[in-house]
């Protein structure tokens, strides 16, 4: 049974991305496909950058060329959640599209500051790569692909959606539902273990056809996040008799529950959201696009929720009151739910999901079709490995020497590692990273890293590598500097890496106190240099037990020799035949720089101070300079058009190694 069932998801799954690729590529009809497609965003820079994504892969013919894309900005001030974004969203494309009623619109959320995948957060989460063979794809990409099916199954309505989860599926028995005729409300179900349901929403549905693999049901009832007593008091719980045509994803478990993920409503709702918003505008409280928006449906709804503000992050006065505008405006509304009985819902927003998801996950991997090395190429001493002989883990969209040794559980994007060889252990996020020297170089475990184009306090180009532990918690806050003692930095207190500075020294203006305001990380000259500095950085942790060193040049970048070492010779530029200009000569991409005025080895412990006098001193010396960013002043000084051109240069680079 279970074969049999891992068959025709894979079959539906590949059938699904072959469809959208001939979609991309105009061989397929764009009547099957949205009118609209919007992406929401956090505020306006976020913005720009997904405007400069979409320009982008517009321009490379990546996206299907029918739909208008258009991305909007959350209002500044206060957060208005994603039902707050929905209505205001839906004010912008009646702005936008006077002709909107007749559109099939899909509604991406997709704002915030990814904190918890922190690869995702300087060009967003709804562009993070996805290894799915020799082609550029995003989670934006999948997310449209795997909706394809039920675009052209759907009226003229809205499709509320986020980009860093995954519904795979089949139909089944059941390929020619439709759904055209029913009003209000319809939403996407998944059958999950109970422990899932006490995360997500939660559908009480009416009797069920157990011959069937999909059904179109009435839902009776919406739980938010409810206990397993509440899910066993409503009657959510499937029963093992239940079993026998259900998903293989929980064919493990006794019990199931029928849980959320994206869902779709008519213009009629739409009608009913905007001239809520326009009475009710600016939205002052913080409405969930789930919970305020699907609690209020079914025959058996009531208003209890809206007193439970547990999983409201900013409150506000008048958030009940707003809560139960809502309520009296939707309900009575019909909800349909589609029980997708041989479906699986996979979430990647977390640094720990996003390694499974590539590296362990097999039921992904096998249904999306995701590769281990994805779009890369491998070349150097035997330029015949094409395949990254060594390279464990995942490899996407980067150029790899066959001297490279990736951990089975590590995962390498957007890098450039063409000489020498570098070896990436365990547990690890490598982005973005460039190194051309001859030794090799080791990075630790639980290390993420991830080299930006910025520009400086003066508006000059420049690069800044991220390094945190893929333990670490950037999220975690305290209420006070004197506190800060308690913010965890790879395992040691924050205050031991930058001893003796002030509150405006280490976080400036920014509150509260976390990890994500920590002014660490110091400005280089090329992406090179970014990198190595980081490494000798990480490497001083692992190989001492006293406070890591930081090279007293940091800031403004002394050279570095061809090995990795601080030196005070010239930095020249080396670059392989193809290499892409970027904002002018001196900024070329993946830069190279040499001097031989050292000829120290790069080894894993690389950057140990023997000296502890001296230590303290570059300690010191680092405090005095004001150009360490943190991560969030990276994403305010963050130049994602030269990182979107830097990646196509890579593009470029990959697909001449991939043809000779």
């Amino acid at each position: 049974m279970k074969m049999v069932a891992m068959k025709q998801s894979e079959l539906c799954m590949a059938e699904v991305l072959g469809a959208y690729d001939r979609l991309v590529e105009g061989l397929l009809s764009s009547s099957d496909f949205w009118d609209v497609v919007v992406l929401t965003t956090s505020d306006q820079a976020q913005q720009q950058v997904y405007e400069l994504e979409i320009e982008n892969k517009l321009k490379k013919k990546e996206l299907p060329a029918s739909p208008k894309y258009i991305v909007v900005h959350d209002p500044p001030g206060q957060k208005i959640g994603s039902g707050g974004s929905t209505m205001y969203t839906l004010s912008k494309i009646a702005d936008l599209e006077p002709e909107w009623r007749s559109k099939k619109i899909l509604l991406m959320h997709a704002g915030g500051s990814s904190q918890r995948l922190p690869s995702a957060s300087v060009l967003g989460k709804a562009f993070t790569a996805i290894p799915i063979g020799n082609k550029v794809y995003t989670m934006f990409d999948v997310k449209l692909a795997l909706l394809l099916p039920f675009a052209k199954r759907l009226p003229p309505g809205v499709f509320i959606c986020c980009p860093d989860t995954f519904e795979t599926f089949t139909f089944g028995n059941c390929e020619d539902i439709s759904f055209t005729d029913r009003g209000g409300f319809l939403a996407l179900a998944h059958p999950s273990p109970i422990d899932i349901g006490r995360g997500h929403g939660v559908y009480i549905l009416e009797e069920r056809d157990h011959t069937k693999d999909t059904e179109l049901l009435s839902c009776s009832k919406v739980l938010q996040k409810p206990t397993e007593r509440q899910m066993r008091d409503e009657g959510a719980v499937i029963k093992p008799r239940e079993l026998c045509n259900i998903s293989t994803s929980a064919a493990s478990c006794l019990e199931y529950v029928f849980t959320d993920s994206n869902y779709f409503f008519d213009h009629s709702i739409s009608d009913k959201l905007l001239e809520f918003y326009h009475q009710n505008e600016p939205i002052s409280g913080e409405i969930c696009a789930y919970g305020d928006f699907l609690q209020p449906l079914g025959c058996n709804a009531t208003s209890d929720y809206i007193q439970n503000c547990k999983n409201v992050m900013f409150m506000s006065g008048n958030l009940i009151e707003l809560r139960r505008k809502v309520y009296d405006l939707l309900k009575g509304s019909e909800l349909n739910v589609l029980a997708l009985k041989r479906s699986k819902f996979y979430h990647i927003g977390t640094l720990s999901e996003y390694i499974d998801s590539f590296c362990e996950s097999t039921d992904l991997q096998s249904e999306l079709g995701l590769s281990k090395f994805s779009f890369s190429a491998s070349v150097g001493r035997d330029s015949s490995n094409k395949h990254g002989g060594s390279v464990g883990g995942c490899c996407i969209h980067s150029i790899v020497t066959d001297g490279c040794c990736f951990d089975d559980r590590s995962v390498v994007e957007y890098c450039k590692f063409d000489a020498g060889g570098v070896t990436v252990q365990e547990n690890c996020i490598i982005s973005n990273c460039v190194y051309e020297g001859s030794s090799q170089l080791t990075i630790p475990q639980n290390t993420f890293m991830q080299t930006v184009p910025v520009f400086d306090p003066k508006g000059q180009p420049m690069y800044v590598t991220l390094l945190y532990s893929v333990k670490d918690d950037l999220k975690a806050k305290v209420s006070s500097f004197s506190e800060a003692t308690n913010l965890s930095y790879f395992q040691r207190s924050l205050m031991s890496i930058r001893p003796g500075v002030t509150s405006d020294e280490l976080f400036g203006e920014s509150n509260p106190f976390t990890l994500w305001n920590a002014k660490l990380f110091p400005l280089s000259n090329t992406p090179r240099s970014s990198f190595l500095l980081a490494l000798s950085y990480v490497n001083s942790f692992i190989s001492t037990k006293k406070r890591p060193i930081i090279p007293e040049q940091a800031c403004d970048v002394a050279a570095l020799d061809s090995n990795g070492c601080m030196s005070n010779g010239h930095v020249s530029s080396q670059h392989m035949n193809g290499n892409c200009a970027v904002n002018g000569d001196s900024h070329k991409f993946i830069n190279g720089e040499g001097s031989s005025s050292s000829q120290a080895d790069v080894h894993s412990n690389n950057h140990v101070d023997k000296n502890s006098n001296e230590s303290d001193a570059r300690c010191k010396e680092l405090n005095k300079h004001s150009s360490l960013y943190s991560f969030a002043d990276i994403i305010k000084f963050k130049d994602a058009k030269r990182m979107i051109e830097e990646r196509n240069c890579l593009s470029s680079l990959i697909k001449h190694a991939m043809s000779a």
